[in-house]
């Protein structure tokens, strides 16, 4: 809401409590907390490229320069790179390579999502009250405590608080490829990939009731690989065979070292280069990894006159991060394919131009835990003897199990068609996995003395299908390409540990705080967990169900409320090109997913410290004139769970790229073989009822996370205008 509206909403809620009005006389503020905040922001991206070499030595040298700032304002990302890549023919027999790229990155960071009640960039810029301003007459920053408003100053954050993260990153790759008789090739690879990085965080003397606050965490990740491969390729009249085994090798060392976060400085002048400076010092951390795995594996592809086709492969993996007699996983697959379009029956077929039916099996693994996860590590901690603190060590408290490889076993049909001289085309695949020993940490009883164990919980199901479509709509002088592609996946628990309900992390954004993904015997994968409404009651608060029977709202009366899993994906491709002009366009969609939206809960629903809220509360909350009204009556006190209430549907259709290009006549220059203008938008537009920022959000979680599906006042993606030109000389 406005200043006036703010003014309206925080007296209406102080005389629901039955607290007399506030003056707001002199109060004059009218604040756009979003516009001091975000921007637009400007993205340039160069490169240049120059190649070169003749049948003995080939070599290419690229540079690269990107800037962008981000839509918050004072954050911003830029990067420059340099690539070089060797090829050189020794002998007829025997030819090297390499490649080496460096780069080097500076990152300023905001605090930008997440959080709740002002302890981010983005949330606060939505909760602080419009009547409050980013200073003080004389030029200091507010700071919020003198004026009826939430949370943090989120422009003296953007100003006095600086997160700097210096990137540098090496990869190295040099291969040996020897060839000594024809159809045998011998290749050994390695490959090596630096990366060192360092964050730089102050708090500077000028933020409102900070002494100055600084720190340095650095970390370096070494990753080393080793690909050592015979590939034997010979054809045989019809018969066409190509043998491949191999052993390879990685490892990867990861260091990181904290200072801590030191404070109570004299002087911002020194930043994070003095910590010695500060009246108190933070307390360091460091920590180190290794982790390695050794694979051997062999492929077999056999094919008979371009019409039936065989593959089969096995390996086998030893990973450290897996317990004693369980490190060695073994994993085979075989596929075959049926070229139909080959036969003699269907030669002499014009509309026919590839048909082709494909059956697969194969099982894969996954070493998705942490190194050192398999064995008995201890802690430090700090105890008193004798009134002095002692450093000691204690087992860690998590319980240790006998873990095995988490498999993958997966079939597949498919079908390749395409029609009249490739005009149509289309890819048709039905999939079925199940995933066993799944990984995962569940709770322990409190007298085992530890709170979780990383165990192989059970057994998931994934089926599913996708297509493909690709078409020629229009070949002549203009030339129409119209694909769409269609993801359809369902997911089943099938089996955990002792049957129980897996439950994720606590989410929170202090008004709601409770676990809310699950994981249930016969559900989809990550559904979410809470309470459910059933109105207000005559003072305007919320009535959850009383499921179980028992008198009393209690974690007994959760279900089901919401699935994050989308009924399918759909996206959408088009081009149309004319004399050398090209326009085309992606859509992407998501159809059918459940969005948890913490980000509408602190928006709308957050009646205490002083938080604005959204306009359609004022005029649409409840009272007793209007006890159906869509929100809750406007008081501190207010009830809130982790209910359906903030269950959105997550449907959308974005229109994520369009571009058009032209592409310029170069025959008459000595110069530019190759020129290329073109203009493009992405994230144009996008249909969606849900009722925040962006619905293409998942800010809790990454693919391994139980976490999915939830919004908590994520970074906003950005519509993005480009104009750029291609040039090769």
């Amino acid at each position: 809401v406005d200043a006036a509206g703010f003014k309206e909403l925080y007296n209406e809620q102080l005389r629901n409590e039955g607290n007399p009005e506030f003056d707001f006389t002199g109060w004059n503020g009218n604040t756009n907390w979003q516009d001091e905040i975000f921007r637009s922001a400007v993205i340039t991206n160069h490169a240049v490229d120059i190649s070169g070499g003749g049948p003995t030595f080939k070599g290419s040298l690229g540079l690269s320069y990107f800037n962008q700032d981000g839509i918050v304002k004072e954050g911003g990302y830029e990067r420059i790179s340099i690539r070089t890549n060797l090829e050189y023919n020794i002998s007829k027999y025997i030819s090297a390579s390499a490649n080496i790229i460096f780069s080097r990155s500076n990152h300023d960071q905001m605090n930008s999502q997440g959080g709740s009640r002002g302890t981010s960039v983005i949330n606060s810029a939505l909760t602080a009250s419009p009547l409050a301003t980013p200073h003080y007459d004389d030029g200091s920053w507010n700071d919020f405590q003198t004026q009826p408003t939430a949370g943090m100053n989120p422009v003296a954050y953007l100003h006095e608080v600086k997160n700097r993260r210096y990137a540098n990153r090496l990869l190295a790759n040099a291969a040996l490829t020897v060839k000594p008789v024809d159809g045998l090739s011998i290749q050994i690879a390695a490959n090596v990939q630096n990366s060192q990085a360092r964050s730089d965080y102050t708090r500077s003397l000028a933020y409102p009731n900070y002494d100055g606050a600084a720190s340095i965490d650095f970390n370096e990740v070494v990753d080393i690989t080793s690909n050592n491969i015979i590939t034997y390729d010979k054809g045989f009249g019809r018969h066409h065979i190509n043998v491949m085994g191999g052993i390879t090798y990685e490892q990867s060392v990861s260091k990181a070292v904290g200072t801590g976060t030191a404070s109570g400085f004299l002087s911002d002048v020194v930043e994070s280069y003095d910590l010695d400076a500060a009246d108190v010092k933070g307390l360091p951390t460091s920590s180190y990894s290794d982790w390695r795995m050794l694979s051997f594996l062999g492929r077999i592809n056999y094919n008979f006159d371009n019409r039936y086709l065989l593959t089969v492969n096995f390996r086998a993996d030893g990973s450290s991060r897996y317990s004693k007699g369980n490190k060695w996983g073994y994993f085979p697959s075989a596929a075959v394919a049926w070229r139909i379009s080959q036969e003699q029956f269907l030669r002499q077929a014009d509309w026919l131009s590839d048909l082709k039916l494909r059956v697969g099996y194969g099982v894969t693994g996954s070493t998705a835990i942490s190194p050192y996860s398999t064995q008995n590590t201890l802690e430090s901690v700090n105890v008193v003897f004798d009134k002095t603190t002692t450093v000691g060590y204690a087992p860690k408290n998590t319980y240790l199990g006998d873990l095995r490889w988490e498999t993958t076993a997966q079939w597949n049909v498919g079908i390749d068609l395409a029609l009249l001289n490739n005009r149509i085309r289309l890819t048709a695949d039905y999939y079925h996995k199940k995933t066993t020993n799944l990984l995962n940490d569940v709770e322990m009883p409190r007298s085992s003395g530890y709170t979780t164990a990383l165990r192989n919980v059970g057994a998931i199901r994934n089926a599913g299908v996708e297509l493909q479509l690709d078409t020629r709509i229009i070949d002549k002088a203009v030339k129409w390409d119209f694909g769409v592609n269609l993801s359809v996946n369902r997911s089943k628990v099938l089996s955990l540990s002792e049957d129980k309900d897996i439950f994720g992390s606590t989410v929170s954004n202090t008004i709601i705080s409770d676990q809310l993904n699950l994981m249930r015997i016969g559900e989809p994968m990550y559904v979410f967990y809470g309470y459910v409404e059933e109105g207000y009651d005559d003072n305007g608060q919320l009535v959850y169900k009383d499921l179980d029977g028992v008198d009393g709202i209690t974690p007994a009366d959760k279900t089901i409320i919401g699935n994050p899993n989308p009924d399918c994906l759909l996206n959408f491709n088009t081009a149309v090109s004319y004399r050398g002009f090209t326009l085309s366009a992606f859509f992407q969609g998501s159809i059918g997913n459940d969005i948890y939206s913490l980000s509408m809960a602190s928006a709308a629903y957050d009646y205490s410290s002083n938080a604005n809220t959204l306009r359609e509360v004022l005029y649409n909350h409840w009272t007793p004139e209007t006890p159906n009204a869509k929100y809750p009556n406007l008081r501190q006190d207010i009830a809130l769970k982790m209910s359906d209430r903030f269950v959105y549907d997550g449907s959308y259709m974005r229109l994520k790229n369009l571009e058009l290009s032209y592409n310029i006549p170069c025959g008459k220059s000595r110069v530019i073989s190759k020129a290329r203008v073109y203009v493009s938008a992405q994230n144009l537009w996008t249909i969606t009822s849900y009722p925040f920022w962006d619905p293409d959000v998942n800010a809790k979680g990454g693919s391994s996370s139980l976490a999915q599906g939830i919004d908590a006042s994520s970074y906003p993606g950005a519509r993005t205008f480009t104009l750029g030109c291609r040039l090769v000389f």
